[in-house]
């Protein structure tokens, strides 16, 4: 090595504590005396560790540049904080060090504003490691990076965090305990994938669980276990973080007099999130020396209180969570505990089960304080006959999600226990436990049912028995969706969700479903004839006489001008026609496919679409009375976001072929199905046979893990069986798809033959068997 050059070891490296997968992040410091040495030491270090396979990030800087770029760009300065010299000119890099300390030094205030700064973009980025189901372990909020920021903000401080008396003793046991799970979870994580992802994936888990000594216990698989305990070490780093630069930043204000009774402390925090507010670190230290011997009282002045909290809003989630980590939440209400840090294994949750819970209460919260513009909305929080019990349903409607058992009915029972336990009586009670026992019932009729059957929507106005009713559930299914993630609450489902609470308002109000049909049908009509106002009339009305009832219910209006298009020519036999549009969403198309019906054209165009790589997110099947079908899909590409229209082009060709019976898309599907990964195993295939959800069709409801063709494989199976489809419902969820077909026989039957029944269920399982 040339004398004036150093080689510096940064972050993790230089701490001494690296992961298997890590990065070895290196600096060559020189003083530009001679480029052409360095280059050639940076040559002959560097290639052969990349030959070995190891990730490097280098640099290759003078001192002066390296201050430079540290009063520029945090992510450098906190590098070079935990510099260590391997090799060379020590004095060199001790003059940098000291430099670099003299930055954070001459300013720790800003510097820790601006590692606080960088703490809430990483919330944004990467989410938080207390509950995201499939967390980042290092750059999450109350991940590694927090822990190592601590370190940073000593180092800016100079004496020990707790000598400075913003860290407690017992916070840095707790912090030093939860940076040793982490660090070895993420070590597993990486020996595992054999590289330096920190993301703890889902498939993961379970090979990861029983490597760090997790077993299976009764209601909590070992899975679960590790998630659980990644949550509760993450939640401590979380809290610890959040308090020490609480301290350091706001000072130490004398705390607000705090009544440490049961009440008092649910007072305290109501009265801060009125504000809008968050309880200051001195306030909350106070909060977590209380001590209260037995069980707390559920009185009325404590239920008050409680309820009090509830109603602030958005602001009350916090003072829950504070509650959580203290100890508390659990002692007032006991049932929180089995549900606290406890995963959810579905591919559309995002969150722990009582962060989602928490989540659901602040979009109620935010609902109530601003319907916006929706009408449909506005109605529904006029129309709720008591908030109270709308919040507390949001709270507890999840709450049996404990591993035992289905979770509504679990809950029901749970819910109904715990608000006996609170003293809530009466109407407030009765809607709650409504609430949590029906949280599901208009997600699911709207995306899995026909919402035409009017035999069905009467079905589910007996079942919520009163406007106000379902108005405070049609909130809570609205929150409850939007805190899942943005699988559960896309634009189709919504409207969806809309339109039966409109028709489930319309029989509430008037019982009299036939005639709110009729009009809804009339007003449609006239909203088709005016998007269609430069057509030819009496083309217009040949188009809505060919078109079933269910397409003039439910088509959007702005898109009936293309399908009129599209049908005005008549369509030959072996004719296939299509228009492909972006989506209501990111990264999604809208594609309308015409062409004349057949036994199994659903699932040419499924197998058509899949050898296309496109997957299907959302369909709609409709056939016009003169036998054309006007098939409606959402679509996305399955491996690059943009469809261009070569794979339309593709997908068109292919189709066409099939329907010629030039090809073999069964071949083909499974040829291309090879080189794919396998679908989610812990993603049970589920087949249900419903002949009493309507009067004319039998109800074929799928589940089953997502994999490339899944949709051509349930079609072709169906028309194996000479079952037509009249309306499918298809909804993909991350790995997992719902699927629904309202189905009838070659006869125009309901499948209703018990024998004929098991051998439909049969097939469906046989065909999508892994």
């Amino acid at each position: 090595m040339p004398e004036d050059v150093a080689l510096v070891a940064l972050g993790g490296y230089g701490r001494g504590v690296l992961a298997p997968g890590s990065d070895l992040d290196l600096l060559i410091l020189h003083h530009g005396s001679s480029t052409p040495d360095v280059a050639a030491l940076a040559e002959h270090l560097l290639y052969p560790l990349w030959d070995a396979g190891l990730r490097v990030g280098h640099a290759v800087r003078t001192p002066d540049a390296c201050v430079e770029i540290a009063s520029e760009r945090l992510d450098a300065t906190t590098a070079m904080l935990d510099g260590r010299v391997l090799a060379g000119f020590r004095s060199s890099w001790d003059d940098v060090r000291s430099a670099l300390l003299e930055l954070v030094r001459g300013d720790p205030r800003a510097f820790a504003e601006r590692l606080a700064a960088d703490r809430e973009a990483r919330r944004d980025r990467f989410g938080s490691v207390s509950s995201l189901l499939e967390p980042e372990l290092k750059e999450g909020v109350g991940g590694l990076r927090d822990v190592h920021a601590l370190g940073w903000l000593q180092t800016a401080i100079g004496p020990p965090l707790e000598d400075a008396g913003i860290l407690r003793e017992s916070e840095r046991r707790s912090v030093e305990a939860a940076e040793e799970f982490l660090t070895r979870v993420r070590g597993a994580l990486h020996l595992e994938t054999g590289r330096g992802s920190d993301r703890l994936l889902a498939e993961l888990q379970p090979s990861i669980a029983p490597a760090m000594g997790f077993a299976d216990e009764p209601g909590l698989p070992a899975v679960d276990g590790l998630m659980r305990s990644v949550f509760e070490q993450a939640r401590q780093v979380e809290h610890v973080s959040a308090s020490v630069f609480d301290r350091f930043l706001h000072g130490f204000p004398p705390p607000a007099p705090l009544d440490p009774t049961a009440e008092g402390i649910l007072r305290a925090f109501a009265a801060v999130a009125r504000d809008g507010d968050v309880m200051p670190a001195a306030s909350l230290d106070a909060v977590a020396a209380v001590r209260i011997d037995g069980d707390l009282p559920w009185n009325e002045p404590v239920r008050a209180a409680f309820l009090e909290l509830l109603r602030c809003g958005p602001p009350a989630v916090h003072g829950l969570e504070t509650l959580d980590r203290v100890g508390l939440l659990e002692r007032y209400v006991p049932a929180w505990g089995p549900v606290r840090c406890r995963p959810q294994r579905d591919p559309y949750h995002r969150a722990s089960v009582d962060v989602h819970l928490l989540d659901s209460l602040a979009g109620v919260g935010r609902l109530l304080d601003d319907p916006g513009d929706d009408p449909t909305v506005a109605l529904a929080v006029h129309e709720v006959p008591d908030v109270d019990a709308l919040r507390l349903g949001a709270l507890l409607h999840d709450i049996g999600k404990t591993g035992e058992g289905h979770h509504v009915e679990v809950g029901t029972r749970v819910a109904g226990e715990t608000l006996d336990h609170m003293g809530v009586s009466g109407p407030t009670a009765e809607l709650a436990r409504f609430l949590v026992a029906e949280h599901l019932l208009l997600s699911d009729t709207a995306t899995r049912r026909d919402l035409d059957d009017e035999r069905l929507i009467v079905g589910v106005a007996d079942r919520v028995g009163d406007p106000g009713r379902l108005a405070a559930l049609y909130l809570l299914t609205m929150a409850d969706a939007e805190a899942t993630g943005p699988l559960a609450w896309t634009p189709w489902r919504a409207t969806l969700i809309r339109e039966l609470v409109a028709k489930v308002r319309h029989v509430l109000q008037r019982d009299d479903v036939g005639w709110g049909t009729a009009e809804r049908l009339t007003a449609r009509a006239e909203e088709i004839r005016a998007s269609l106002a430069g057509e030819d009339p009496d083309a217009v009305e040949r188009f809505l006489l060919r078109m079933p009832r269910g397409y003039v219910l439910t088509v959007p209006i702005d898109r009936v001008p293309v399908h009129h298009r599209l049908l005005a020519p008549a369509v030959g036999r072996h004719e296939v026609r299509t228009h492909a549009a972006e989506g209501s969403r990111a990264g999604a198309y809208d594609l309308v496919v015409v062409a004349a019906d057949r036994p199994g054209l659903l699932s040419m165009i499924a197998g058509a679409l899949s050898l296309a790589g496109l997957s299907i997110l959302t369909a709609q099947v409709f056939t016009t009375d003169d036998g054309v079908a006007v098939d409606l899909f959402e679509i996305e590409g399955a491996f690059e976001p943009e469809v261009g229209e070569e794979r339309w082009r593709e997908f068109r060709t292919t189709l066409r072929k099939a329907i010629e019976g030039r090809l073999s898309l069964d071949h083909r599907v499974r040829e291309k199905r090879r080189y794919y990964p396998a679908p989610h195993a812990d993603v049970p295939v589920r087949v249900e046979v419903d002949n009493e959800a309507s009067d004319f069709f039998t109800v074929i409801e799928v589940g089953a893990p997502d994999r490339l063709g899944l949709l051509f494989d349930i079609t072709r199976t169906l028309a194996e069986l000479q079952l037509d489809v009249h309306l499918a419902k298809v909804a993909t969820f991350g790995g997992r798809v719902v699927d629904a077909f309202y189905v009838r026989d070659d006869l125009g039957r309901r499948v209703d033959d018990l024998e004929r029944v098991r051998e439909l269920e049969d097939a469906l399982r046989g065909r999508l068997a892994p």
